[in-house]
């Protein structure tokens, strides 16, 4: 659970993402980790290391697209990748019986 000095970033990469500031890293969880809500991996990461990462890489294209976010508790983080699940990466499997509009498979 999240305490008040972290935070709960949800990421709907499909790899997640390695956050890094100087020598610290952080590692969220994807689309294809092991508990997913909402299309969404959540993620506790101190809530200092969240708001100096966000702000040197406020342009970083997911990031203002809402394909990573962050919330103050896991459940509220749960919630938005519940309201947000429909959001599209364009990193998602093919489906192989409609593979792209004006292709049929073989």
């Amino acid at each position: 659970m999240a305490s008040p000095a972290t935070v709960t970033i949800g990421c709907k990469l499909p790899n997640g993402l390695v956050l890094a500031l100087g020598e610290t890293r952080h590692t969220l969880a994807g689309t294809r980790a092991s508990a997913v809500v909402g299309g969404y991996g959540l993620t506790p990461v101190p809530a200092d290391f969240w708001s100096a990462w966000s702000r040197q890489y406020a342009a970083f294209p997911p990031l203002q697209q809402g394909l990573i976010f962050a919330q103050p508790t896991v459940d509220k983080a749960a919630a938005q990748a519940r309201e947000h699940a429909a959001l599209r990466t364009g990193l998602e499997p093919i489906n192989p019986q409609t593979p792209a509009p004006g292709i049929t498979p073989a």
